[in-house]
């Protein structure tokens, strides 16, 4: 059998093995050498961390109760698996296809249907395999993150192949966004919306809106993609994320709600819910989407250790307002701990934060005792951080720790580092900014925090006080704050869980969030 002129290597991914046999005795015939098979997205995602595979063909329907397969695509983007050179197939009813093709960044290249058709599956990537081939260095740039030599070639791709333009466009606006170029992504999709009405389009546009910080217009225009029923993880997020900056947090719940229940196998829109539904304190629906998250993050890009540590915060605020059974809120409590400690095993961030957490737990319980014990198994950890790690989790130390024995302790080590100088640390630029603010001179305390963020602080107090500074300065000043700064604010804001904040910071989030709203509804 020669080589296939479709690629070398196909991943087939269905749970039903009579399904995916005929599937395979299909593409054999085709001429792949390598023909590999898996049951689940988990399994597929494995495969392709493994190898780069030419074609990808993935049913939609996994199971009940299973991550779907166009959750394969969605985790290969996230995880950038040469996600734009491989083929990728997705096996639908048509009657449904019309629904998948919403999403702007994670979209399958076409959709098949059965029963199988040898002829028509060869005549289709054999279509696709052309188009592949003529942009083959746009792909290769994007999925080298290249995006600038990306756009380069889109543009001379377009003069060249007039009948690609649609295709080209689309991986233009995907370039736009990815690079930060948000107005010119704005322009593009408007364009194609006004000619075309591609759904796609209609997503990028509300996405570059909502960069822009022009929430009203974002809302407008992914609220048409949503009500058509399209499912798009970036239509529900992004417009859920304008309502509440739009100071309707009501209405992105029940939003939210709606994307759940179309896709509730998919984490990102689980968390999206349960941070929304934290920050109104809605404990019951918070703890069932953080249950979710958890239980399909597993194994995938998105499983984060402050998904563990959000739902058993929510736990013990729903126990605070509901006075629950403590034996059922202590056995979940130490499950999700034991589980977060073992899943991220040699993080020792991890460990102290669930030392930090479970003290907490402990003291609401009335287990004093206990709870001293597990904060002073915090701070043995906090001790053999890092200075920058011990920067970085001051505030979480501190506040854990007021009111109690280690608080001497705590302040012993804060006292040896206010004495240290690393002056190429991002420490020092949030240090800087600290006295400037403390000045007034809110322009230059802005810069730094921005740039302590920028140097990769991962440092929950260096967003607050960046977006604390910029909301001041906009209040003061209207006017004096760039759009660049004022959406930087946003963007910074948004890289919180708001779940796995401690009560002090929450308070301080949503403080910030009405603050902004307030202004943005006013201007």
């Amino acid at each position: 059998m020669p080589n296939s002129r479709f690629g070398k290597s196909v991943l087939i991914i269905d749970y039903k093995l009579e399904e995916l046999s005929r599937l395979r005795s299909i593409v054999s015939g085709l001429g792949f050498e390598q023909v590999e098979a898996a049951s689940s997205v988990n399994m597929a995602v494995s495969y392709l961390r493994e190898q780069a595979f030419d074609v990808v063909l993935v049913a939609y329907d996994l199971g009940k109760a299973e991550k779907n397969g166009l959750q394969v695509v969605q985790e290969a983007f996230a995880e950038k698996l040469n996600v734009f050179q491989t083929l990728f197939l997705l096996i639908i009813d048509s009657a449904y296809s019309s629904l998948l093709v919403g999403s702007l960044e994670s979209a399958p290249d076409a959709y098949i249907s059965r029963p199988y058709d040898r002829a028509k599956i060869q005549n289709l990537l054999e279509k696709l395999q052309r188009v592949k081939k003529a942009v083959l260095r746009v792909e290769e740039s994007m999925d080298n993150a290249q995006w600038s030599r990306a756009l380069e070639y889109c543009v001379r791709l377009i003069d060249i192949y007039p009948g690609l333009k649609v295709y080209l466009e689309r991986l233009q606006g995907i370039c736009l966004l990815e690079s930060g170029s948000y107005q010119e992504a704005e322009v593009l999709f408007g364009r194609i919306v006004m000619s075309r009405k591609q759904v796609w389009a209609q997503v990028g546009q509300g996405m570059a809106f909502y960069y822009l910080g022009r929430h009203k217009e974002a809302i407008n225009v992914l609220q048409q993609v949503v009500v058509q029923q399209h499912i798009s993880v970036e239509a529900f997020s992004w417009l859920a994320r304008s309502l509440h900056v739009s100071g309707d947090l009501t209405q992105s719940i029940v939003l939210m709600r709606k994307a759940v229940l179309l896709q509730p196998s998919v984490p990102q829109l689980q968390s999206e819910m349960g941070n929304l539904a934290a920050s109104a304190e809605d404990w019951p629906l918070a703890i069932d989407a953080f249950r979710d998250v958890l239980k399909y993050s597993r194994y995938s890009v998105f499983q984060e250790p402050d998904h563990y540590f959000s739902l058993v915060r929510c736990l013990i605020a729903q126990h605070q307002v509901k006075n629950g059974n403590k034996e059922e809120l202590e056995l979940e409590a130490l499950r999700v701990m034991e589980s977060v400690v073992r899943d991220f095993v040699g993080d020792i961030t991890v460990k102290f934060r669930a030392h930090l957490l479970l003290a907490e737990l402990r003291s609401v319980l009335d287990f004093e005792v206990m709870a001293e014990a597990e904060l002073a198994q915090a701070v043995g950890l906090y001790e053999q951080f890092s200075a920058e790690d011990q920067w970085r989790w001051m505030d979480w130390m501190t506040d854990a720790a007021d009111g109690k024995p280690s608080i001497e302790t705590v302040k012993s080590i804060k006292g040896k580092l206010l004495q240290e100088v690393n002056a190429e640390s991002w420490v020092e630029l949030m240090r800087a900014g600290l006295q400037h603010y403390k000045k007034g001179d809110l322009e230059r305390a802005a810069e730094l925090f921005f740039q302590a963020d920028n140097a990769d602080a991962d440092c929950v107090s260096v967003i607050l006080n960046f977006a604390q500074v910029i909301i001041e300065r906009k209040s003061l000043a209207g006017n004096n704050v760039s759009v660049e700064q004022w959406v930087a604010c946003l963007a910074c804001l948004n890289r919180l869980h708001f779940g796995v904040l401690s009560v002090k910071q929450q308070k301080r989030y949503k403080a910030l969030m009405q603050r902004y709203s307030a202004i943005y509804t006013r201007s």
